[in-house]
């Protein structure tokens, strides 16, 4: 039986009344959306990947059970199975964009554009960035959007994806090249190409293994050296940034799905659930029971 507060899925189909991947919504076509099956004020996990454009107001956006404050000229990018959820504000003036990287791919300007971007890697980067050059770069970006929605809410034609996948294309190799130019750790670090494939052998194993060894012969490295990398990408030892991943991992499990507490703690590689709980107190300060009831 379902609990009440389970966060529910949400897949593109859902949200949109076209048969390719994409949707683009003002702020209020979002919120005021009667025929959605979830509502958007609460914690849902979608299926696509997403971008809120902030073109006027100020305000909070919750993704991953923490809370990222937005103003004019920020952009938020939400990654495909991210949980997150709207603030309950009509005076916000913004666009969303949802889209399936099947959609992006499928375009002939997009091949492989998703493998190469920095702004939907949650774990190491933030998912707001900010315009420096506020009024040209808004200007750029607006115009993309109606671009975008215009050709969206026209009669499609054999151009209609062609035309929607080139003007998504620009916009996030514009936010990509303004993601870089913000960062503090530069993407050329000697390491970075190493923890990239770190994060990867992590995203695919770590309900299975969480042990640095694990992680370090998939890598054809000793342990000494991958504690080095995450230590220069992301300031922790390997041990540590793997316990950061396994615990949004089991707060998604816990908020997104019916499963006993003793279920997930054998998904998660526990073998004793008296063992899982001890863990989850000890990084949270709380029990899973506890927690999951907060939402």
């Amino acid at each position: 039986m379902p609990l009440k507060n389970e966060i529910p899925e949400v897949k593109l189909a859902q949200v949109t009344n076209k048969e390719f991947g994409f949707r683009i919504a003002t702020n209020r076509e979002i919120l005021l959306d009667e025929s959605l099956d979830h509502n958007p004020f609460r914690p849902h996990r979608i299926r696509f990947y997403a971008i809120l454009f902030i073109l006027e107001g100020e305000g909070v956006h919750y993704i991953d059970f923490k809370k990222y404050r937005y103003e004019k000229g920020n952009i938020i990018f939400i990654s495909k199975e991210q949980v997150h959820a709207f603030e309950k504000n009509m005076e916000r003036e913004a666009y969303f964009l949802l889209f399936t990287n099947d959609f992006l791919e499928k375009g002939s300007a997009g091949s492989n554009l998703m493998q190469e971007l920095s702004l939907y890697n949650y774990q190491l980067y933030s998912p707001v960035i900010s315009l420096k050059d506020k009024e040209q770069e808004m200007k750029t970006f607006s115009r993309l959007v109606k671009i975008i929605k215009q050709e969206f809410e026209g009669e499609n034609d054999l151009l209609t994806q062609e035309m929607i996948h080139a003007a998504l294309k620009v916009f996030l190799c514009l936010a990509e090249r303004i993601r870089k130019e913000n960062l503090s750790l530069s993407p050329t670090s000697l390491y970075h190409g190493d923890f990239i494939q770190f994060q990867k052998l992590l995203n695919k194993n770590i309900l299975s293994s969480r042990k640095v060894q694990f992680y370090a012969d998939a890598m054809l490295i000793s342990t000494k050296k991958l504690n080095r990398i995450t230590r220069e990408v992301v300031g922790l030892p390997a041990k540590a940034y793997i316990h950061d991943c396994l615990l949004l991992e089991i707060k998604r499990l816990l908020m997104n799905t019916s499963l006993s507490i003793k279920e997930i703690a054998y998904q998660t590689g526990f073998e004793e659930t008296t063992n899982f709980v001890k863990y989850f107190k000890k990084h949270k300060g709380m029990n899973p029971s506890a927690f999951r009831k907060q939402f």
